[in-house]
């Protein structure tokens, strides 16, 4: 009877010890790994004279469990001709990584599509729907402006 209560209550503290076990993607990262972010330069450079009929907005910041989002979106004659990513942070290498990998592919899509109208990148799929949110707002808003 002893043994029964004794193994009872280590599988107790056991399985306690297991539901409370939080995971957190790695904060490290490997040299050799695929996931390495590149550094970006970014150097200001002036803003070049609006044309006739374009418009630009910036989305909302947009916060994931992991990053913080905010996209520019210019239009011109009501199409989407410009995507800039104003801010784009993670939490850890890892969603830097993916952050890094995840931006370009959607910006090339959005411009491709002219709307924000685009696939989750794979992998990123927080990022993705967040960058796309932004850019949806960023994208009404310019239209909004550009109306009398």
């Amino acid at each position: 009877m002893r043994k029964a209560v004794a193994v009872l209550v280590v599988t107790a503290v056991a399985v306690v010890l297991l539901a409370g076990y939080d995971t957190h993607p790695p904060r490290t990262l490997n040299a050799n790994s695929a996931l390495r972010a590149k550094a970006e330069k970014r150097v200001a450079q002036p803003a070049p004279a609006p044309r006739p009929g374009t418009k630009s907005a910036t989305g909302p910041l947009i916060l994931t469990p992991f990053s913080a989002i905010q996209v520019k979106a210019t239009l011109t004659r009501g199409k989407l001709t410009g995507v800039e990513t104003i801010s784009l942070t993670g939490d850890g290498p890892h969603t830097r990584a993916l952050n890094a990998r995840a931006e370009p592919i959607l910006r090339a899509e959005a411009l491709r599509s002219a709307s924000a109208d685009i696939d989750v990148v794979s992998g990123a799929t927080y990022t993705s729907e967040s960058w796309r949110e932004s850019l949806e707002a960023a994208i009404a808003a310019a239209r909004k402006a550009g109306r009398p």
